[in-house]
């Protein structure tokens, strides 16, 4: 029996996603003796355990890849909005520099500054 106990010192909560197989394949020596044992048979159980070891890492890079995708658009949405407050702003900025420059010569303005 395996006990596994995970702390999340934040108070955001938080995926934790682990595959864990137990036990291996034995080695002829382990087993029956060789007149006793078919070689299939241990082929048959190497491969078994070579495809289970592939699918692990299947499910692991999937995962991995929907983590991935995942903050990829949360970045992307980040930057489009920034860029889109940029532009704003910086349209802002020009506006207002066009109304103060246009004041500053205007003729109301212009005599009473001499």
């Amino acid at each position: 029996m395996y006990k596994f106990c995970f702390h999340n010192p934040y108070s955001t909560a938080e995926t934790v996603s682990f595959y864990i197989h137990v036990g291996h394949i034995p080695n002829e020596h382990d087993l029956a003796k060789d007149e006793h044992l078919d070689p299939i048979n241990v082929k048959i159980a190497q491969l078994r355990e070579a495809l289970e070891s592939v699918t692990a890492e299947q499910k692991f890079l999937k995962a991995r890849d929907a983590r991935h995708r995942h903050t990829n658009e949360s970045t992307r949405k980040r930057v489009v909005g920034y860029t889109i407050g940029e532009y704003l702003l910086l349209a802002l900025a020009s506006g207002l520099q066009v109304i103060y420059i246009r004041r500053l010569f205007s003729k109301s303005v212009a005599y009473n500054r001499v």
